[in-house]
């Protein structure tokens, strides 16, 4: 089955039964309704090579250019270590790819295959001038993502890439079958509920490193979800998109620890992505074309640079985000 069509229906159906986050339709609507007014007065889409922190070498003129490997390893790794920052309250995303940026640009083969199997929590302290929180099970997925590589795919990102045949479900569906690391899924009310953020997103930041072209083509792009994690329902709440139980709210508040696999976090997780299927769905009725994934990206960024003003997220200690 379509592991994308798995994530829209379970996510759909959590949102549909939950009780500790509901979302608020008019809020919704008037939020998209000022995006799409400020849309109409100046177009805007992120671009992913343009944020200073990620790596990029693709000259997007050059064909052969797009079918390079080195930023596809980059993404591989980012989004290998892309989890659970909050127990270091010094640590953000762009720490993470920064570092990785600048590991990969002293070194352009630290990412090959042969290397990651060898990564050890001095490799991790090296490429950002300090510990990791939970490294030693950052340790464990990269050098997974080496044995994988090595054993099935010839040690190549490229050939993995390649084997999907420009098909982000397949891909997804590839990095979940072979990386057990990146299994993102729950059991709720005694369903099975998917969210696959980080091997989604993997599928995503290509897309956008490349452009859609090369080792970024994907013919069914439009299929991937947003990314479940912690920014984005962060932004939701500030802007009243999604509200939350008392109970809920007073937890996030107070920093206290949301358990893994937990009812509450769930909804949160599977009611944000909902909402961003939903104001996909009301931009391209008032024809403005988005991807759930560049929703994503503009609510993410516009949560990074509120970070000052935003009320605490929620926390839970996991890998898948």
């Amino acid at each position: 089955m379509n592991p994308l069509t798995l994530v829209r229906e379970t996510t759909a159906w959590v949102s549909g039964l939950s009780k500790h986050v509901k979302i608020n339709n008019e809020a919704l609507e008037k939020e998209c309704e000022d995006f799409l007014t400020k849309h109409r007065i100046k177009p805007h889409k992120e671009v992913w090579a343009d944020n200073w922190f990620h790596y990029c070498d693709i000259d997007i003129e050059n064909k052969d250019s797009t079918f390079t490997e080195l930023t596809a390893k980059y993404v591989l790794v980012l989004d290998t270590l892309n989890f659970c920052f909050w127990p270091d309250s010094e640590l953000e995303y762009h720490h993470l790819a920064r570092g990785l940026k600048n590991a990969l640009i002293a070194n352009p083969k630290c990412f090959d295959a042969d290397q990651l199997i060898k990564v050890t929590s001095e490799t991790i302290h090296q490429w950002f001038g300090k510990d990791l929180p939970n490294t030693s099970e950052r340790v464990r997925l990269i050098r997974e993502v080496g044995t994988v590589l090595i054993e099935y795919f010839n040690g190549s990102i490229k050939e993995m890439i390649l084997s999907a045949n420009n098909k982000a479900s397949v891909l997804v569906d590839l990095v979940t079958k072979y990386f057990w690391g990146f299994r993102d899924s729950a059991i709720y009310k005694g369903k099975q509920v998917f969210f696959y953020k980080r091997a989604q997103i993997f599928v995503g930041d290509l897309w956008g490193a490349y452009q859609g072209r090369g080792l970024g083509k994907f013919d069914d792009i439009k299929q991937l979800t947003m990314f479940a994690d912690y920014r984005v329902p962060q932004i939701l709440e500030e802007l009243k998109v999604i509200e939350y139980s008392p109970e809920l709210k007073e937890m996030i508040q107070n920093k206290v620890e949301i358990p893994v696999g937990s009812e509450m976090e769930l909804e949160i997780r599977a009611v944000t992505v909902h909402v961003v299927e939903k104001m996909r769905d009301y931009f391209n009725k008032g024809h403005c074309e988005l991807l759930a994934l560049e929703i994503d990206w503009m609510l993410w960024g516009r949560g990074e640079a509120m970070l000052d003003k935003l009320p605490p997220h929620h926390r839970t200690l996991t890998i898948f985000y």
